[in-house]
């Protein structure tokens, strides 16, 4: 583990960098096709699948251009999802996230509050100015998550932006303006 990376604590959650260990917890999330439906890929097959992404991400601790962080239980620091960034671009002070969490952990407020932590970080540390979200139009727990966070649809929906095996999505564009 990379002790310069920036660990995010929350009320009930442990943002991280992501270690061996997460790769079940981590695979409940991007092995699920339901949750996976409105993401740019499609669904880990296998849990090797998904080890190979828990490798990639536990390297990536540079802050520059994408980070990733294992949401974590603050009891039992039992991986339960995602959050990241990612496309930032530091000159602009913009960048997008995306997030993800393991469908036995829904509806607790607890993707909210990683959100949360995630966009404070990037406003105080990264000195981040545009916060993007881009979410599929169908996606309504989502939609809800970030407009309570005070996200507002800039627009969309926008055509053809992701595609995920062969079907092409058109998702919409949220965006939070730090102040």
């Amino acid at each position: 583990m990379d002790r310069s990376f920036p660990v995010i604590t929350t009320k009930r959650l442990r943002l991280r960098q992501f270690e061996a260990r997460d790769d079940r917890g981590l695979h409940a999330c991007l092995g699920n096709e339901r949750l996976m439906r409105y993401w740019d890929f499609v669904a880990c097959e296998d849990i090797d699948e998904t080890r190979r992404w828990v490798r990639i991400l536990a390297k990536t601790t540079s802050p520059y251009d994408a980070l990733a962080w294992a949401v974590a239980d603050a009891k039992t620091d039992e991986c339960i999802g995602m959050v990241n960034y990612h496309h930032r671009e530091a000159r602009n002070h913009r960048l997008e996230i995306g997030y993800i969490l393991n469908a036995n952990w829904h509806g607790r407020g607890l993707m909210r509050e990683a959100v949360q932590g995630l966009v404070a970080h990037c406003i105080e540390n990264l000195k981040t100015r545009r916060i993007a979200a881009i979410i599929h139009p169908d996606n309504a727990p989502s939609i809800r998550l970030v407009t309570k966070l005070g996200f507002e649809c800039e627009g969309g929906p926008l055509r053809d932006y992701w595609r995920t095996g062969t079907t092409y999505m058109s998702p919409m564009l949220y965006s939070f303006i730090a102040s």
